[in-house]
């Protein structure tokens, strides 16, 4: 199943096993589960503990939300995409999508993006045989270990209980007296002591992993598990279940080992018969659009501004309110801001930009632009970019909305005028409405140019 985000899909539009409401339930309960787990992938800084991935509406059908990727639930896979797979606001045609071109503009996007924890950019040419979403994220498992293994074993000290002919660590007085003398045994001592061990419990459930993987991965893959397998030859084979990583603690040298921890325990979810259903029945992997939206525009602008301007993300040193003040006590400051981009250009100045992952009509030779922007563009997000042009000094702001795919860039970039007197001087603050390309197609290169060329727009 195809859909794009934001679809309520009705209840016999779904797969026949998703249907009844036990159904229904359990996939809410599996979504849940892995809403608990997405920090493995990204921090969306969403304190919410019910999951957001798809809403549901009873016997009437789910409703996607504002996430993008792929689901698989007993056996039967829902794909979303991107709204700005679009070729414009009211397309619902879903015929021609491919998860194919979604997993190449994930990998893009991610490229350029600080909130997301997996290192797309080193080995994004390592991940041609992947097909879809999970033999992707197989794939970064694999290659984020291998490099790990490279640069050595993990190590760490465990606690062994045994008899021992010497006294080692802490000696069991009790079973000493009770047990060994009693039996005569007095040479033997129950010792517990800690052991610097290869055999430990991270060891452990990574072997396990892996031995799981290897059921479903080929070529490169295979081989390096293979390889990584043989390096564990030593470490005890032992079924392992996601919440044996919550026992796992690692120090600070081994903060390389929390990424693998932590992708461990993801698959360990995906894999586990929670709901009696076969192994490889179900997955999940979602991601925010918003953020990719935002991590992407503005990553790719410090790479392609360096040297020229220095481009801060999620900029937070000034706050709304200056100081609280009680019965004539400061109580300091309140309600901080955050820029999703601010700019300072070496020769331009100081630029504001705010992301909006949100629909826009098309301007140029539209005969419904004004109506539409009046519609489209959100009284709260101006209220917001107008106290940030009041905090900052600045008379022009930018709002940044994502293109259709297969549209042109436009050279028409409407402003809202906001008018406010100061001491009898009427001043005026600029909210410049800006579109960029978002979607990537065949030629990569072609989309990175026009969208320098809108960003170069806005510093002219």
């Amino acid at each position: 199943m195809n859909y794009f985000e934001e679809t309520h899909i009705r209840n016999n539009n779904l797969p026949v096993e998703w249907q009844s409401q036990s159904a229904l339930d359990e996939f809410a309960q599996f979504l849940q589960v892995n809403w608990e787990q997405r920090s493995v992938f990204y921090d969306d800084n969403t304190v919410r503990s019910r999951q957001q991935f798809i809403s549901f509406t009873g016997q009437r059908g789910i409703r996607t939300g504002h996430y993008i990727g792929t689901v698989v639930f007993k056996g039967q896979q829902l794909n979303i995409f991107p709204k700005m797979f679009r070729t414009e606001k009211e397309d619902h045609d879903t015929q021609d999508l491919e998860l194919s071109h979604m997993m190449k503009n994930l990998v893009k996007w991610i490229e350029y993006c600080t909130r997301f924890e997996y290192p797309y950019i080193n080995i994004k040419s390592d991940l041609d045989e992947s097909n879809d979403l999970r033999e992707l994220f197989v794939s970064l498992y694999v290659r984020y270990l291998q490099a790990a293994t490279d640069y050595g074993l993990f190590y760490q000290y465990e606690d062994k209980t045994e008899d021992s002919p010497v006294v080692k660590g802490k000696i069991d007085v009790k079973d000493y007296l009770i047990n060994k003398i009693a039996s005569g045994n007095s040479n033997k001592f129950l010792c517990t002591y800690s052991s610097f061990e290869l055999n430990n419990k991270l060891n452990r459930i990574i072997k396990y992993t892996c031995k799981l993987l290897m059921n479903e991965v080929r070529g490169a893959n295979q081989r390096i598990l293979r390889k990584i397998l043989i390096k564990l030859n030593e470490v005890s084979d032992e079924k392992c279940t996601p919440y044996d990583c919550d026992t796992v603690k690692l120090s600070r040298m081994h903060s390389e080992y929390r990424m693998i921890l932590s992708m461990s325990k993801m698959f360990l979810l995906n894999q586990t018969s929670t709901y009696e259903l076969n192994t490889n029945e179900s997955f999940c992997f979602l991601f925010p659009t918003d953020y990719l939206f935002e991590g992407f525009i503005g990553g790719f602008m410090q790479s392609m501004l360096q040297g020229k301007a220095k481009v801060r993300l999620q900029a937070s040193e000034i706050s709304l309110v200056d100081r609280i003040i009680i019965e004539g006590q400061s109580y300091g400051r309140a309600f901080t801001m955050r820029h999703d981009i601010l700019i300072e250009h070496r020769e331009k100045g100081l630029f504001i930009l705010d992301t909006k992952y949100k629909s826009i009509s098309r301007i140029k030779g539209n005969p419904d632009a004004r109506h539409n922007v009046y519609q489209e563009a959100h009284q709260p997000d101006l209220y917001q970019m107008f106290s940030y042009a009041i905090k900052r000094d600045v008379k022009d702001i930018y709002l940044l909305y994502p293109m259709f795919r297969f549209e042109d860039e436009e050279d028409t970039i409407p402003q809202l005028e906001i008018s406010h007197p100061v001491n009898d001087v009427t001043h005026t603050i600029t909210v410049h409405v800006v579109r960029l390309p978002f979607i990537f197609e065949d030629d990569t290169d072609l989309t990175a140019s026009r969208l320098k060329s809108v960003i170069n727009s806005i510093f002219a």
